[in-house]
């Protein structure tokens, strides 16, 4: 498969992630003061949601950096990765594949 829409993938995922985790959990907590305390468990489920989405569609990140057979250990990394949000992944994949930023119109 393309790397490009490998990339793309895993950035869809992590804004999916994000995005879903916040509205179904971060969203109650928010509006229900007994559970405010309970807030800093969001990251838990972030990571746990980006591993079992990485699982479930085998994306390794590091199997494509080291051009290498995907294995469970970069998958999971890659679900934590994923699971820590699109700014983490953003800043990854920029130390990795470094080149020419896309203009934005």
């Amino acid at each position: 498969m393309n790397e490009l829409l490998i990339l793309a993938g895993a950035f869809a995922l992590a804004f999916f992630t994000e995005g879903l985790v916040e509205y179904i959990f971060g969203t109650p907590m928010d509006k229900i003061p007994k559970l405010a305390p309970f807030k800093w468990l969001l990251m838990y489920v972030a990571a746990i949601v980006g591993v079992g989405l990485t699982i479930h569609y085998k994306l390794d990140l590091m199997a494509l950096i080291l051009k290498s057979e995907p294995d469970m250990v970069g998958i999971v990394i890659t679900g934590l990765t994923i699971g820590h949000g699109s700014n983490f992944l953003h800043q990854f994949i920029s130390k990795f594949f470094p080149g020419k930023p896309v203009p934005i119109a």
